[in-house]
C-alpha cells in the first residue's frame, strides 16, 4: 500500500526503511568525519548525471506529461541511489548476511505458500490490500512481490544467496533444489530463460575444467532446455501478443530507447526522460507493428505517450539507457564482465550463477528500481572479490 504514497515505486518495498536509516547513519558519519572526501568515480557520476540533466532542460523543456521535469528527475535519483546504496553496503560480516539472507528466504518461501498460488491450497494471507499495492488477474504466483517476474528473480537472488552463505554440502543441495523449484513455480519466462543462459556461460567458463565437469553441467543444462520448450508454448502463446500489453509494451519501449539513443548517444538526462518517451515512442510502436504478423495490444503503452504515471521500460537497464546513453552501458557491461571474470577465476561458482541471473533479469524483464535483493547480490559478489568475507566466530 505505500506504493499509492509519495513513495511510488520505492514503496515496493519495506526494506526502502532500514535502507534511509543506513543512509543518515553513513551521511551522518561522513559529515562528523575528520576529513570529508569524495571518491573521483562518485564526482565523474554526480558531474555526469548534472550534466546529462541540464542537456534534457534545455532540449525538452520544463514540463512534460503534466510533470515538472526537475522534481519528476530528482524522485528517479532517489530510487537510483537506493540501488547503488545497498551495492555499496558492507557484507562482510558474514554471521549478519546469513541471517538476513535465511531470513529473507523464508519471507520468500512464506509469501509463495500463502500466496495467491500455491500447491499446497493454503490461504492466501498475502493477497490483501496492505500487501499488495494492486490486484493481479495473472494466475502466476507472486508471493510478496508486485508481480511474478519480480518473484522469480527474488527467488533466485535470495535463493542462491542462501547456498552461498550455507556451510553444510547437504544444506546446499536442498537449497539449490528448492530455488530451481520456485522458479519453475513461479512461471517466468524470463526467470527460467534466464537461468538456462547461466547454464550455457558455465558450460563455456567450464570448457577447460575436467572433461567430468563439463559433461555435468551440460546435463543440467538438457533437462533445463526441455523444461523452458515445455513451458514456452503455455507462458508465451501466439494469443498473448494480442491480448496482453505486457510484450508489446516491452519489446516497443526497448526500440523506444534504442531510438532514444540513437538522437542522443549520451542519453537525455533524468529530466529528459518522459518527454523523450513522448517523442520516439509513437515510432517505435509504429516499427513494432509493421513486423508482427498479427494485431499487438499496446493499451497500456500508449498511455505512456500522454500520461507520466509509473512510465518504464520494464528493465533497469533500458531505462538508465535512456538517461544516460552509451556511457552507462558501457560502464555496466564492463563491470559486469569484470565482476564475472573474478568470480571464475576465485571459483566462486554460487555467486557467478547469481550475478548473471541478476545483470541478465536487470537488462530483460526486471525494473531493478524497489527490489532490493538484486544490488544486494552484487554488493555480496563485491565483497567477495575485494578480499573476502570477514570470518564470524564460528568460523
Amino acid at each position: 500500500m505505500l506504493q499509492g504514497t509519495p513513495l511510488r515505486s520505492l514503496g515496493a518495498s519495506i526494506s526502502i526503511f532500514p535502507l534511509f536509516g543506513l543512509v543518515l547513519k553513513a551521511g551522518s558519519e561522513w559529515l562528523l568525519s575528520d576529513r570529508i572526501r569524495v571518491g573521483r568515480s562518485a564526482t565523474i557520476g554526480f558531474c555526469y548525471v548534472l550534466l546529462t540533466g541540464i542537456y534534457g532542460l534545455l532540449f525538452f523543456g520544463l514540463w512534460s506529461q503534466g510533470e515538472n521535469l526537475v522534481w519528476k528527475s530528482f524522485t528517479s535519483l532517489v530510487s537510483l541511489l537506493a540501488v547503488v546504496f545497498a551495492t555499496q553496503l558492507d557484507y562482510g560480516d558474514r554471521r549478519a548476511v546469513r541471517a538476513g539472507v535465511y531470513g529473507a528466504l523464508l519471507l520468500v518461501v512464506g509469501g509463495f505458500v500463502f500466496g495467491n498460488s500455491n500447491p499446497l491450497e493454503f490461504p492466501d494471507l498475502t493477497e490483501n490490500g496492505v500487501l499488495h499495492f494492486s490486484p493481479l488477474p495473472d494466475v502466476r504466483p507472486r508471493g510478496l512481490a508486485s508481480e511474478p517476474s519480480e518473484f522469480s528473480i527474488t527467488a533466485v537472488s535470495v535463493g542462491l544467496l542462501s547456498v552461498y552463505v550455507t556451510r553444510s554440502r547437504t544444506r546446499k543441495i536442498l537449497l539449490g533444489f528448492l530455488t530451481l523449484g520456485l522458479l519453475i513455480a513461479s512461471g517466468s519466462k524470463g526467470g527460467i530463460l534466464a537461468l538456462f543462459i547461466c547454464v550455457v556461460v558455465l558450460c563455456v567458463l567450464k570448457w577447460h575444467s575436467r572433461w567430468y565437469q563439463v559433461a555435468v553441467w551440460l546435463l543440467a543444462v538438457l533437462p533445463l532446455g526441455m523444461i523452458l520448450i515445455w513451458l514456452l508454448p503455455t507462458l508465451f502463446p501466439e494469443d498473448a501478443f494480442a491480448l496482453s500489453g505486457t510484450v508489446p509494451t516491452r519489446f516497443s519501449m526497448i526500440i523506444c530507447s534504442l531510438m532514444t539513443v540513437e538522437h542522443n548517444p549520451f542519453g537525455v538526462g533524468l529530466t529528459g526522460f518522459l518527454p523523450a518517451i513522448a517523442r520516439y515512442l509513437p515510432g517505435a510502436m509504429s516499427a513494432l507493428a509493421s513486423v508482427f504478423p498479427f494485431p499487438l495490444n499496446f493499451s497500456e503503452v500508449t498511455d505512456y505517450i500522454t500520461s507520466a504515471d509509473m512510465v518504464s521500460t520494464k528493465t533497469f537497464f533500458f531505462d538508465q539507457l535512456i538517461r544516460f546513453g552509451i556511457p552507462f552501458a558501457v560502464v555496466f557491461f564492463a563491470f559486469v564482465g569484470s565482476l564475472v571474470k573474478r568470480l571464475a577465476l576465485l571459483r566462486q561458482t554460487i555467486l557467478l550463477v547469481a550475478i548473471l541471473a541478476a545483470a541478465i533479469a536487470v537488462t530483460t524483464y526486471v525494473p531493478g528500481t524497489g527490489n532490493f535483493a538484486i544490488p544486494i547480490v552484487f554488493g555480496v559478489a563485491l565483497t567477495e572479490v575485494n578480499g573476502g568475507p570477514r570470518p564470524d566466530r564460528s568460523e
